[in-house]
């Protein structure tokens, strides 16, 4: 004889079996949720900068998107967008105008965003060099052909009519080396980092600020591929936010910048460029924590790049440029 709770059985058994089995989904995606998604970013070698540039990865920012995210860092630009375009990197904060050249040349990029609106470079000389006149017939230090330190020393050097071919350039490394190189004169002239006038032994001239010569040049934007564009965009939406959230807590925590700095560039504590950079980049509104999007400057430095030979002059910046990832990440961080 069956027990009396025996017919009861069998009316719960069906929803405890499909409870335990949405228990077990549940808790196996649960438990796949908490696992970080691989994401790698190309940054050029750390310097003054590093605190800025590595709090996404370092302050935990990525992580609380969810991303796994691991900063690789280039000592030549021109590298680093070959590493993006080959799938080496998910994405990359640099130059808009290697973005443009690339594209232009049937790359598959896009711009997300942009992080430095302005320029913190400089033009350092020795002391023998008076002014920017005085470097028509000189040698000029850069990374690489068509990096950023060779386009910012072109496009200053045009200001006082100056022309390419009025000047030897030579590839002499990152900025650490070229400024090395410029203090024992070895060459004449360098475009680098603004911070590194705080090493005052080395005795630089800062000719020019970049910024003040080119206010409408933009230094660093967000790059993707459109590939992953289009396939991975929710994880770009979250490193777009955990970027807008890195840059505001670096630009209201000056300590932590600055020590993370010393930490990410392997800089002594006497060292003064992590705190030079922060004060530079603070006066000068150098970062743009929301990642703006100006597409006015962007145009113009399409017209310089043509100006330059190096892009068509009828190439249009806003098929390359991405508005909603912002968008999305903006709203993420905002909340409901």
């Amino acid at each position: 004889m069956r027990p009396s709770w025996y017919p009861v059985l069998w009316v719960f058994l069906p929803a405890l079996l499909a409870g335990f089995l949405l228990f077990g989904v549940a808790g196996r995606d649960a438990v796949r949720a908490q696992v970080p998604v691989s994401w790698r970013q190309g940054v050029m070698a750390p310097n003054g900068d590093a605190g800025l540039r590595f709090m996404t990865a370092e302050g935990g920012f990525a992580a609380r998107q969810g991303l796994g995210l691991r900063m690789v860092a280039f000592n030549d630009e021109t590298l680093m967008f070959k590493a993006l375009m080959a799938g080496e990197i998910e994405t990359l904060e640099g130059s808009p105008s290697q973005a443009m050249i690339a594209t232009s040349k049937g790359g598959d990029l896009k711009i997300v965003g942009c992080s430095r609106p302005k320029l913190g470079l400089s033009f350092f000389a020795h002391q023998g060099i008076g002014s920017l006149s005085d470097l028509r017939g000189k040698t000029i230090g850069i990374s690489a052909p068509g990096a950023m330190p060779e386009l910012v020393a072109r496009a200053m050097l045009g200001r006082v009519a100056i022309e390419l071919r009025d000047v030897k350039f030579v590839e002499l490394g990152n900025d650490a080396d070229r400024v090395r190189a410029v203090a024992a004169r070895k060459i004449d002239a360098t475009v680098a980092a603004s911070d590194f006038a705080a090493h005052t032994e080395l005795g630089l001239k800062n000719l020019a600020h970049a910024n003040d010569i080119l206010p409408s040049f933009v230094s660093d934007c967000i790059v993707t591929r459109g590939d992953l564009w289009r396939k991975r965009f929710d994880d770009l939406v979250g490193l777009l936010a955990a970027t807008m959230n890195a840059y505001d807590h670096a630009l209201t925590h000056k300590a932590d910048t600055v020590r993370l700095a010393r930490r990410i560039a392997k800089l002594p504590a006497a060292d003064p460029m992590p705190a030079a950079n922060f004060d530079e980049m603070i006066s000068n509104r150098s970062i743009s924590p929301t990642l703006e999007l100006d597409i006015t400057k962007l145009l113009w430095l399409r017209d310089f790049l043509a100006d330059e030979r190096l892009i068509d002059s009828d190439f249009e910046p806003g098929t390359m440029i991405d508005r909603s990832a912002r968008e999305r990440a903006l709203a993420r961080i905002k909340g409901p």
